[in-house]
């Protein structure tokens, strides 16, 4: 008979594939509509995104449905589903440490849910879901994912599940739901005192024989080892009622702290510039993109042209990883994929013929009509909105390379163009003498 410990491996390696399955189903034409589902049913990036815009959305019915089963099983969502857990549990195992420092999960909760009442989020470093889906899009980009690369680090340095025991804010949002999780672990009257439940538990949730609901992932391996059968499953108990101690006091200081530290962040995520970015079609306003886009990659990863990238040290702090247009490396091509896979609404659907997400210009000084006088006007050959009109020179100077009059050339009209870049990206000079800013863009 296969044990349950053997029956959660084999959920985690399934969910696992089904990851990776709908990951790379995330790509044109888009044959699967419900790529994003792994995200959709994160409650971390589902509270946040209530928080941040104090409304509901329908596309977060699966973290609904995620929260109320964790009334019923508690968090085994962890143990028998996330991916970035069976990552962790893939690695060999190494001794537990900073064990006592479970608490740290709940404080960095606290931290994100008021950071996210004042209208910021920080889930590119928080949610396992969105980490792990960016990793999945650096690496089929050729970058390195650092922040999984980190997370593994950890793991193999203070031992098996480092990550959950500690740090996941998404870990601890779904503790808090298993407080009043129906089926528990008991451990019964007829223990031996072995401990040996204490040491195979891979999050530390056996202390002094009691399991602790709200870090019990219902992994089994307790059960699986026990030698005298001793822990069972059972339904909820009456919860015990404690007397207030130091050690709560403590506890409700440090949730403060977590608290203040988040007002004091905010002034400094408030302050960014991205005037340079050219956002995907559908973006909202930036300083609403910026808190509510999560940095998963969804986007850049069904972008057909791949010219969707991260923002990385070519703009502020807060707005690392979101999405930008680069032309050079790929025009959009107006599929309109990128909001049908973004989870939390951040691109919202727009008519193609509608969409203007920057303007084109035409550098005279490198353009070969301009300064060599050779037959080229690709550009005007390739734009879809038929935005590129050759004029005649009006006579901005003299010579070769002034664009004297005489001379013939491209010439953008803004009141067509788009922005979608497929002028810059074929051009033949380098670097390309038409160019595209975010100028005149439309925010929704």
């Amino acid at each position: 008979m296969v044990s349950l410990p053997r029956w959660r491996k084999i959920s985690q390696l399934i969910f696992l594939a089904l990851f990776v399955f709908l990951f790379y189903k995330t790509q044109y034409p888009l044959d699967f509509p419900f790529t994003n589902g792994f995200l959709r049913s994160s409650p971390l990036i589902m509270v946040t995104n209530v928080l941040i815009t104090h409304t509901f959305s329908q596309r977060f019915f699966p973290a609904v449905l995620l929260l109320f089963l964790t009334l019923f099983m508690g968090r085994f969502f962890c143990g028998w589903i996330c991916p970035v857990g069976t990552v962790s549990d893939l690695i060999p195992k190494t001794k537990r440490r900073l064990s006592s420092f479970y608490r740290v999960k709940y404080y960095f909760l606290i931290f994100l849910i008021v950071l996210s009442i004042l209208g910021f989020q920080l889930l590119v470093i928080s949610d396992p879901l969105v980490i792990f889906t960016r990793s999945l899009t650096f690496v089929t980009h050729q970058r390195i994912p650092m922040l999984l690369i980190f997370i593994v680090i950890l793991v193999i340095g203070l031992g098996e599940r480092f990550w959950c025991r500690v740090i996941c804010p998404l870990g601890a949002l779904l503790g808090v739901f298993s407080i009043m999780r129906v089926l528990n672990l008991h451990v019964q009257e007829n223990c031996t005192r072995c401990n040996l439940c204490g040491r195979v538990c891979p999050t530390d949730a056996i202390q002094n024989y009691n399991v602790k609901k709200t870090e019990c992932t219902f992994c089994f391996e307790c059960v699986d080892k026990c030698p005298q059968n001793a822990i069972i499953v059972t339904r909820k108990r009456p919860a015990k009622k404690k007397a207030v101690t130091t050690e709560s006091r403590r506890a409700f200081l440090k949730v403060g702290a977590a608290a203040g530290a988040a007002v004091l962040l905010s002034p400094l995520l408030s302050k960014v510039s991205t005037d340079s970015v050219i956002r995907p079609p559908g973006a909202l306003r930036e300083e609403d993109f910026l808190s509510i886009c999560v940095r998963c990659g969804e986007c850049m990863r069904v972008c057909p042209s791949q010219g969707l990238r991260p923002v990385l040290l070519d703009g502020p702090l807060y707005s690392l990883y979101t999405p930008k247009l680069v032309p050079r490396i790929g025009e959009c091509q107006l599929c309109m994929l990128c909001w049908q896979v973004c989870p939390t609404g951040a691109l919202v659907e727009i008519d193609p013929s509608q969409m203007k997400i920057g303007t084109a210009s035409v550098d005279r000084d490198t353009c070969l009509e301009w300064v060599h006088e050779k037959a080229c006007l690709v550009c005007q050959e390739v734009c879809p909105y038929q935005a590129v009109d050759v004029v005649q020179g009006q006579g901005q100077g003299q010579g070769r390379g002034r664009g004297g009059r005489g001379r013939r050339g491209p010439q953008v009209n803004k009141s067509l163009c788009a922005g979608c870049g497929a002028c810059e990206h074929h051009c033949p000079v380098e670097p390309a003498s038409i160019t595209v800013s975010p100028e005149g863009e439309i925010r929704y």
